[in-house]
């Protein structure tokens, strides 16, 4: 579960990602984004065992394992893209979601939309202003469970220095020690500030974006 919180902050963030436009114009006005990880290069940074919360387990991240994917339109055509880095902090016990916490992050640099124009365009002002705001996160208030291994995260999604409340509906399987998790997220764009400007309308760019998150993490 803690890795499907993970990839909840990663696909809220990935969202804003969604929208990326011509980048013609934005181009020249970008601001220099870090370079991005390759894929998969996804880590979790977990707090020490001894500071959770009474009852929950400490989860990390298997990156490998891990993905974060988002769908949304150009023209009216669909396309997909990812997220390479992202981390997070998860402390969850199914029995005991009383203490389960999440704080998750994501490198907007580490976006790769599908293609060079749409990864251009994404680091400047009028998309994720990557240099201002390298980061997406996500902090729970509260996880429930709803029976037969379905659950909703709910909190507060942070992109572009934006902050919405958001709750990630998911499937959660634990075998042993391994948890798998898999969550899909419906968001708009300009909710966020991401794709201003003369891509603010959804004309060029679709104002909607599916976040997928595949989840595997350890304990």
């Amino acid at each position: 579960m803690t890795s499907l919180f993970a990839n909840a902050a990663a696909a809220l963030a990935m969202l804003a990602v969604v929208g990326c436009g011509n980048a013609s114009e934005d181009i020249r006005d970008a601001e220099t984004a870090a370079p991005t990880e390759e894929a998969g290069q996804a880590t979790a940074q977990t707090g020490a065992a001894d500071t959770a919360p009474e009852g929950a387990d400490v989860w990390t991240l298997d990156p490998a394992a891990s993905s974060v994917t988002f769908t949304a339109t150009q023209q009216g055509e669909e396309f997909t893209g990812r997220f390479d880095s992202f981390s997070a902090d998860i402390r969850l016990d199914p029995e005991n979601l009383s203490g389960a916490m999440i704080e998750a992050r994501i490198d907007m640099a580490s976006v790769d939309a599908g293609s060079t124009d749409r990864n251009d365009a994404l680091p400047t002002n009028d998309w994720f202003a990557v240099k201002k705001f390298p980061e997406a996160t996500f902090q729970s208030s509260e996880i429930t469970s709803l029976g037969g291994g379905q659950y909703e995260a709910a909190g507060t999604l942070t992109i572009k220095g934006t902050s919405q409340p958001a709750t990630l509906p998911f499937t959660l399987t634990i075998e042993g020690d391994t948890a798998m998790a898999t969550g899909t997220l419906e968001l708009t764009r300009t909710d966020y500030n991401v794709g201003t400007g003369a891509y603010e309308d959804g004309k060029w760019v679709g104002l909607p974006v599916t976040v997928t998150v595949d989840i595997t993490a350890s304990r």
